[in-house]
C-alpha cells in the first residue's frame, strides 16, 4: 500500500510543477489584457509596382509589355527576346519561321504569336503559337477537335497580320490580316478550342479592330474606313460619321466601345457607347490629340499622352503622370517608356 502511495505522489509531481509553470507563463509572460493584432501583409502589389530597368540594344523594335508590367519584350529582326523585368533576367524565343505579328495576351503573362510559313510559289500560311513566359515555354495553337496545328492559307504572300483583338471571358481572340490591296482585308475569329472562321463583312478598307462580350457573346468591332463608319461583325453600324471621321480607339471591360471624333488621324471628342446605341457619353477635348496619343485601358480609364511635355494624364480625375522618353505602352500600375537604351517605369 505504501509503495502504491510512493508510485501516486510521485505522479502528481510533475504534474503540479507543469501546472504551476503554466500559471506563471500566463500571468508574467502572456498578459491576460495583451492585444494582438494580425497585419495582412499584400506581397503580389509590392512586387507588381516594382520599379522597370531594363537595357536594350539599339536594333531592337516591336518592344511591347505584358499588361503586369512582369515583363517587356522585344523583336531582334530573327528571335523574339523577354526579360523578366523583377529578375531582369532575358529569355530568347527562336522561332522556326518569319515572325509575322505578337502581342500580349490581355491579363496573363502569355503572349500570342503569328508567323508565316511559306507554302511554294506565291502562297503562305499563318502559323499560331502561345509563349508561357513564366514557364519559358512556347507550344503550337492546337484545333482540339481535330487534334492538329491550326494553320491558314492566305491569298497571296504579301497578307500580314496587322491587328489582333482579345475578347476576353469568353477567350476569343480575332486576327485581322492585310495584303497589297487593302479593300481585300480579311478577318479570322480563333476560339476557345482553336477552331477558327472566316468573319464575313461587307468589301471595304480595314481600320482598327476591338473585340467586346456580353450576353450575346463575343462580337468584333472595325473600322469601315471606305464608308467611315464603326460596324460591328454582325452587320450593325455604331457610328456614322456623317459630320466627320470617326476613329475606333478600344473597347473596355465592361463592353465599352471608345469612339474619336475629328480629321486627319486626330480627334477632340470620344464617345462613350456599347452596342445599344442609344446610350452614349461624350467627352470633349480642350484641343485636337492624335489619335494614338489616346489609350483606354481595360478598367475604362481614358488617358492622354502629350510626347513634348512628356506626361500621361487620365481624363475624368486630371491626375498626370510624368516619363522619360518616349512612351512605349501603359499597363496595370503605370508607363512603359524607352530613355535612350533603357526601358523604364513610371508609376501612376
Amino acid at each position: 500500500m505504501k509503495n502504491f502511495k510512493r508510485i501516486i505522489i510521485w505522479t502528481l509531481i510533475p504534474v503540479v510543477i507543469e501546472l504551476i509553470g503554466l500559471l506563471c507563463l500566463n500571468l508574467f509572460y502572456f498578459n491576460g489584457d495583451a492585444n494582438f493584432s494580425i497585419k495582412k501583409v499584400d506581397i503580389s502589389s509590392k512586387q507588381a509596382e516594382h520599379k522597370i530597368k531594363v537595357k536594350i540594344p539599339e536594333y531592337a523594335e516591336q518592344i511591347k509589355v505584358a499588361s503586369s508590367g512582369n515583363y517587356i519584350s522585344y523583336y531582334d529582326g530573327q528571335s523574339l527576346h523577354v526579360v523578366d523585368t523583377i529578375k531582369n533576367d532575358e529569355k530568347e524565343v527562336n522561332l522556326e519561321n518569319e515572325l509575322s505579328y505578337y502581342t500580349w495576351n490581355l491579363d496573363t503573362d502569355n503572349m500570342f504569336i503569328a508567323e508565316k510559313t511559306s507554302t511554294g510559289g506565291n502562297s503562305s500560311n499563318l502559323k499560331f503559337e502561345s509563349y508561357d513566359a513564366k514557364r519559358d515555354e512556347i507550344y503550337p495553337l492546337k484545333n482540339l477537335d481535330k487534334n492538329q496545328d491550326l494553320s491558314i492559307l492566305l491569298p497571296d504572300d504579301s497578307y500580314e497580320v496587322k491587328r489582333v483583338a482579345f475578347s476576353g471571358p469568353s477567350n476569343v481572340v480575332y486576327v485581322m490580316s492585310l495584303g497589297n490591296e487593302e479593300t481585300n482585308g480579311r478577318i479570322y475569329r480563333i476560339d476557345v478550342m482553336i477552331r477558327m472562321n472566316l468573319v464575313n463583312f461587307g468589301r471595304c478598307r480595314l481600320g482598327n479592330i476591338a473585340a467586346v462580350n456580353d450576353e450575346n457573346g463575343d462580337e468584333i468591332i472595325y473600322e469601315d474606313r471606305t464608308y467611315n463608319r464603326i460596324r460591328t461583325g454582325r452587320g450593325r453600324v455604331i457610328a456614322t460619321g456623317e459630320n466627320a471621321m470617326h476613329y475606333l480607339l478600344n473597347t473596355d471591360e465592361n463592353n465599352n466601345i471608345y469612339i474619336g471624333n475629328g480629321e486627319n488621324n486626330k480627334v477632340n471628342k470620344i464617345f462613350i457607347s456599347n452596342l445599344d446605341v442609344d446610350k452614349r457619353k461624350v467627352y470633349t477635348l480642350p484641343s485636337y490629340v492624335n489619335k494614338n496619343n489616346i489609350y483606354i485601358t481595360r478598367d475604362r480609364k481614358i488617358y492622354v499622352d502629350n510626347p513634348e511635355a512628356g506626361e500621361v494624364k487620365e481624363l475624368t480625375t486630371g491626375k498626370v503622370t510624368k516619363y522619360d522618353g518616349k512612351l512605349i505602352s501603359l499597363y496595370e500600375y503605370g508607363i512603359v517608356s524607352q530613355d535612350g537604351n533603357k526601358i523604364v517605369n513610371s508609376l501612376f
